[in-house]
């Protein structure tokens, strides 16, 4: 006899009171089943038994979908967990009603417990630029629909590598950002934030285009400096639109280093036909911004705001982000100060606000992130990297909770 599942209520919490007792080397994610697993389906499923027998035990050693067992019995017989652990299987207690699992849900079962990933406080989406199939069932298996950030950039870079006369091509640059979106759109995502893209002259000169030497490359003819290369991006965002109107698109504009540059673009979005049909946010890598940004936020209302720590810092800190030898403490005072800043402006405004950069790899930072109002997190194709993101989110603080 097992369990029969409680209806989910919608004030449950994403994290439940559990205990992994065993588990392989790697988070993973399971569909809660109760009852012997079904003869046919590929799904990797978690068993869900009021106490482990040995009976139990069989099942998930022979059956290769079985990932885990989850048991409500506190008593918990030595060598049956033995077993499972010499066997690569993972066993959690679970300290509250069993009902609490509920049967058909997806969870995330990492060193801590298990994870309802279907009631996740702060949403975790992808950010990817090229996918495979592999990486698609990867964030399918997390409960990912939404992809975060795909940079343009990449997609012209592959263009560029085979063809780089295409620089001078806007109608080759459309379509080639047309078939690349046209893909992504076909994987079925529910939402894409499209980044415009921002090579720098160091980058396109790598690719063989013959634009002018910068002595500073990072800091010069990028993002809204050179808003026109953008026109062909608009227009590929223009068909994607018309293809699948279903699909919720976002673009983020990338260096934005004052308000007039951001109103800039808008107006570009404006003309190609665009405004209503997007939610037009920026990207904040450039410092000048963060003491802009509360102006901004009320005169444009950014649909969001993706904080660019990896650039940001750099810039702050007068460090190349590529040096062989000089680092970023990503958290020194000051980073950290500047962190906040942002993070405070944009939650007092009630502007959407996210981390990029490699600020986000840190457990402590996504704590503190999701602490102060972030409103997404947004994780590689790894699964350590979108087993962090969704530990931080389950454990968000509450209201009232101090916040470091």
């Amino acid at each position: 006899m097992t369990d029969e599942p409680a209806p989910a209520g919608a004030g449950t919490p994403a994290t439940l009171r559990t205990r992994t007792l065993a588990m392989p080397d790697l988070p993973f994610t399971a569909v809660a089943h109760r009852g012997e697993p079904p003869e046919t389906g590929t799904e990797t499923l978690l068993l869900v038994e009021r106490s482990l027998s040995f009976g139990a035990v069989r099942v998930a050693l022979e059956d290769a979908r079985v990932a885990g067992i989850v048991v409500g019995d506190p008593y918990v017989p030595d060598h049956a967990r033995k077993m499972l652990r010499e066997g690569g299987k993972a066993l959690v207690r679970c300290d509250e009603d069993l009902s609490a699992v509920v049967d058909g849900a997806r969870y995330q079962v990492d060193e801590h417990g298990l994870i309802d990933l279907g009631r996740l406080p702060v949403p975790v989406s992808a950010i990817c630029s090229y996918f495979t199939d592999d990486t698609e069932r990867l964030y399918q298996r997390w409960n990912v629909r939404d992809v975060g950030y795909f940079r343009l950039k990449f997609c012209l870079f592959r263009l560029y590598a085979e063809e780089p006369s295409a620089y001078a091509k806007p109608d080759l640059i459309a379509d080639q950002l047309t078939g690349e979106l046209e893909r992504l759109a076909r994987r079925g995502w529910r939402r894409v934030r499209l980044v415009l893209s921002d090579p720098t002259t160091s980058e396109l000169r790598e690719l063989g285009i013959d634009v002018p030497r910068e002595a500073n490359p990072e800091l010069g003819a990028r993002g809204p400096r050179e808003a026109q290369r953008w026109w062909p991006e608009l227009q590929a965002i223009d068909a994607l639109l018309r293809a699948h109107p279903e699909l919720e698109v976002e673009v983020s504009i990338p260096f934005v280093s004052s308000i007039a540059e951001y109103e800039l673009v808008a107006d570009m979005v404006r003309t190609e036909g665009l405004t209503g049909r997007i939610r037009l946010g920026f990207t904040l890598e450039v410092p000048a911004m963060v003491y802009a940004l509360p102006e901004l936020m009320a005169r444009c209302r950014p649909a969001f705001v993706a904080v660019g720590t990896s650039d940001l810092f750099a810039f702050v800190n007068a460090i190349d982000r590529s040096h062989s030898t000089l680092k970023v403490d990503p958290f020194s005072a000051v980073n950290r100060q500047v962190v906040t800043q942002i993070a405070t402006a944009a939650a007092e405004l009630g502007v959407p606000f996210f981390f990029c950069g490699e600020l986000r790899h840190s457990p402590a930072a996504l704590r503190e992130f999701v602490a102060r109002g972030c409103t997404e997190l947004i994780a590689g194709p790894s699964a350590i990297e979108l087993a962090r993101m969704v530990r931080a989110s389950a454990e968000r603080k509450q209201d009232g909770e101090r916040v470091p």
